[in-house]
């Protein structure tokens, strides 16, 4: 059997998750998502934040977006292009509603226009094609505490969890040095984030590397057995 590293990206459909203690996360996230309307994972760089939300995606009926695709972190952005993959999914055409219809009027700058609008309406309509509970991963909202317009961005957070959509949760990636910014500097997201956040490790727990090495290279099994 044949290696499957990944290298860049380093995480996508095509790659299995290994190591108990990502399994666990999974697992942790999936609850949460049932349950609450946002859940956050913590992980450093490297370390398998997107893979695990990928693996979560698997289990759930999911939307999934990488931030790093869109212009500028604002509210209005992150609607529209959650709202443009719902409608890909569940759009089609005996699908109808009023986001719906201006979007196959005015295509994606009419999704934008709804979402500067009413963010919240926007999105909650949308959300109706889905039929089920959806899970929006947002990856990479956050990529920096350093980042200028930092509190611009953790209030797009704070606006998601006041929508109080029923029939939706948020998975929101996170450096941990951006969580404990929040916590500190906004007591009231913080406070909610306590209750809703999985972290994963730093470092490679020993006893997982084997099984890690098993999923991604299986020939390679014996030789990280010996280290």
């Amino acid at each position: 059997m044949s290696c499957n590293i990944p290298r860049w990206p380093v995480a996508g459909d095509g790659f299995k998750l290994g190591g108990n203690t990502w399994l666990r996360a999974v697992d942790s996230l999936v609850k949460l998502t049932s349950a609450f309307p946002m859940a956050v994972l913590l992980g450093r760089a490297g370390m398998g934040k997107t893979h695990v939300a990928y693996e979560v995606c698997r289990r759930t009926n999911c939307i999934y977006v990488d931030l790093t695709e869109v212009g500028e972190r604002n509210m209005a952005n992150v609607v529209a292009i959650v709202v443009w993959r719902l409608l890909a999914r569940h759009g089609g055409r005996d699908a109808k509603n009023r986001v719906v219809e201006v979007y196959r009027r005015f295509g994606y700058e009419g999704l934008l226009s709804l979402a500067r609008g009413d963010p919240a309406w926007t999105l909650r309509t949308a959300l109706e094609l889905a039929g089920t509970r959806t899970v929006i991963v947002l990856d990479e909202l956050m990529p920096s505490a350093e980042d200028p317009k930092f509190f611009e961005v953790a209030y797009i957070l704070h606006r998601i969890r006041n929508m109080h959509l029923s029939n939706a949760s948020f998975l929101v990636t996170m450096l941990p040095e951006v969580y404990e910014k929040i916590v500190e500097r906004i007591p009231p997201l913080g406070n909610f984030f306590i209750h809703i956040t999985v972290q994963l490790p730093d470092v490679i727990p020993e006893e997982e590397v084997e099984d890690i090495v098993s999923v991604y290279c299986p020939e390679k099994t014996d030789l990280a057995r010996k280290i």
